[in-house]
């Protein structure tokens, strides 16, 4: 067995396959990092288009439900992928 088979295990790589079906560069930033630089540029682009405060703030909010829905969903996605790896890997 290859020793170095654990220092290819990147969990945004397995991500990256799964959905596209192809290896991703795994990025050094944290979570809160990726998802607060994401955030930055959807708002930098609504306050772009949306210039009264009060629709930029319903719009913005309108992405925050769709945001929170597709985490849901991704989720329940990964529990569940999760679940039948670990009964693949239990299979005599």
């Amino acid at each position: 067995m290859d020793s170095k088979v654990f220092e290819r295990l990147d969990i945004q790589q397995i991500r990256g396959f799964l959905q596209c079906g192809e290896l991703e560069k795994a990025s050094p930033k944290s979570y809160e990092q990726r998802i607060s630089k994401a955030q930055e540029q959807i708002n930098k682009r609504l306050k772009e288009i949306i210039h009264n405060e009060k629709e930029f703030i319903e719009a913005e909010s309108e992405v925050n439900d769709y945001v929170s829905v597709c985490e849901d969903v991704y989720m329940e996605m990964g529990i569940k992928c999760g679940a039948i790896l670990i009964m693949n890997l239990l299979k005599p």
